[in-house]
């Protein structure tokens, strides 16, 4: 989803700066092996896991639980103990139990636990938002994804006064002692662009 809607364009425009570069861009949640695929780089989002490669940070993005107005109505949601215990539509990805530091009103940190088996899993993002629609529980996603169904009023934000940790937008590539000029100079483009 994070590709389709923010990284071809910037390749698109990437490209087009530097027509010498051949690009070939594959979408995938599947964590590639960098070297042996020959990938010089990948985007992941989130939080990373340790690894043979490096990382370098380009943006961070906020999470967001959401839910259609028509679920909220049937199954109100007033306290975060009302939250933990919601029915949750989770990526697969996540690993149990759920649990997230959250920032409250008052900028203190809140330990927070969902507290039951997520009612629905999925192994996208845009499969989550789709289940969120059709009202079947609450879904934690990235703002950028839901901004125009928040915006036109189909999903709204539960519990807006608390946030989840934001999450990171990583270019990774091989660990090389020599980092190539076409990788640095893609790196600071999405930086310039998107950070």
């Amino acid at each position: 989803e994070y590709g389709a809607q923010v990284i071809i364009p910037a390749l698109a425009e990437f490209s087009q700066r530097h027509p010498a570069l051949r690009v070939r861009h594959v979408s995938s949640s599947h964590h590639a092996d960098l070297i042996s695929e020959r990938f010089d780089v990948a985007i992941r989002l989130g939080t990373l896991a340790d690894s043979r490669y490096r990382a370098a940070l380009i943006s961070r993005f906020a999470i967001v639980p959401v839910a259609a107005p028509s679920w909220l109505a049937q199954h109100p949601v007033e306290t975060l103990d009302d939250l933990a215990q919601s029915a949750w539509i989770i990526h697969e990805r996540l690993t149990t139990p759920l649990r997230w530091p959250l920032t409250g009103p008052d900028e203190e940190s809140i330990a927070f636990e969902i507290k039951q088996a997520p009612r629905l899993s999925a192994d996208s993002a845009s499969a989550l938002m789709a289940f969120a629609l059709a009202g079947s529980g609450i879904a934690l996603l990235p703002e950028w994804m839901v901004a125009a169904a928040l915006a036109d009023s189909t999903l709204v934000k539960v519990m807006p006064a608390f946030s989840f940790p934001r999450q990171g937008v990583y270019a990774v590539y091989p660990d090389a002692q020599h980092v190539p000029v076409r990788v640095r100079a893609f790196i600071d483009f999405l930086r310039e662009r998107l950070g």
